[in-house]
C-alpha cells in the first residue's frame, strides 16, 4: 500500500509538472552550452530519480525527496524539482522556486520631493528578524511592473506616485528563485510621510517609517544595517544613474 501511494504521489507530481510546462513554456528551455539541462523524456526523469534516490537513501533521507515535479504549490510560490543531466553526464536533480503567474515582481526606491529616501521597517518570517527595505511585491494576473509598482507604494506607504522610473530588471537568488523582478525609483509628491503605517500595512508586517538622505542611506549600508537584496540593488542602480542627490 506505502509502495503504491509513493507511486501515486509521483504521478501527481509529474502530471502537474506537464502542466506548468505546458502554459509557461518558456521555464522549461534548454539554452545552447546549458550546464544543467532539463530532462523532459520520460526515461530520462526516471533514472534521474533513482539515481537521485540512490544518494538520497545513502544518506539516510526518503526516497520521496528525489521526486521530480511539481512537489510543492501554494497562492505565491510553486516549488518545482527538475531532472536535469549535469556537465559531467550524471544525471540528477535540481530544485527552484517559480513565482505563481507570469507576472513581474516589482520594487520600489521612493524618493521624497527634497531628495531623502523612505524605508519600510518590516519583519521578515524567513530571516526571522525586522529589516529596513523598500515597497515590493508580487504581480497580480495580467499585471504590468508599472502597475504592480504604483500598487505597492500605494498600499504600503499610501502616497501618490509623480514619477516612476525603470531602473532594469532583478534576478534577487539565481540559484534557486525562477522569474524575474522589476526595479523602479519612484519620485513622490511633497516631503512628508506618514508617522505610522495603517492597518493594511501593519498587517503585512510594517511597522514604522522613515525617511533618509542620501548620505544617511550610505551610512546606514556601512552599518550592515540595510541588507535586503531589493534595496540595495534598486539603490545600486539608481546611483549608477545618477539618479540620487546629496
Amino acid at each position: 500500500m506505502d509502495a503504491e501511494r509513493t507511486t501515486s504521489g509521483r504521478r501527481v507530481k509529474l502530471a502537474a509538472y506537464d502542466a506548468l510546462r505546458a502554459g509557461r513554456p518558456g521555464m522549461f528551455v534548454n539554452p545552447p552550452g546549458a550546464a544543467y539541462e532539463i530532462l523532459l523524456d520520460p526515461a530520462d526523469q526516471e533514472r534521474a530519480y533513482e539515481s537521485t534516490a540512490r544518494r538520497m537513501a545513502a544518506r539516510g533521507l526518503p526516497a520521496h525527496y528525489a521526486d521530480i515535479g511539481v512537489v510543492y504549490s501554494d497562492p505565491y510560490f510553486t516549488l518545482v524539482r527538475d531532472a536535469v543531466r549535469f556537465r559531467t553526464g550524471d544525471l540528477g536533480t535540481y530544485v527552484r522556486v517559480v513565482p505563481q503567474g507570469d507576472a513581474d515582481g516589482a520594487a520600489v526606491l521612493p524618493v521624497l520631493a527634497d531628495g531623502r529616501i523612505v524605508l519600510l521597517r518590516q519583519f521578515r518570517h524567513a530571516a526571522r528578524a525586522w529589516h529596513w527595505e523598500i515597497p515590493r511585491g508580487f504581480g497580480d494576473p495580467g499585471e504590468r511592473g508599472t502597475q504592480t509598482a504604483r500598487r505597492e507604494l500605494f498600499e504600503e506607504l499610501g502616497m501618490p506616485v509623480g514619477e516612476l522610473v525603470h531602473l532594469g530588471p532583478l534576478h534577487s537568488d539565481t540559484g534557486l528563485k525562477a522569474g524575474t523582478d522589476q526595479l523602479y525609483l519612484a519620485r513622490l509628491e511633497g516631503t512628508e510621510i506618514r508617522s505610522e503605517p495603517g492597518a493594511g500595512p501593519r498587517a503585512e508586517g510594517i511597522d514604522a517609517y522613515r525617511a533618509v538622505s542620501p548620505d544617511a542611506f550610505r551610512a546606514l549600508l556601512t552599518e550592515h544595517r540595510i541588507t535586503d537584496a531589493y534595496t540595495l540593488a534598486a539603490y545600486a542602480l539608481a546611483s549608477a544613474r545618477g539618479l540620487l542627490t546629496g
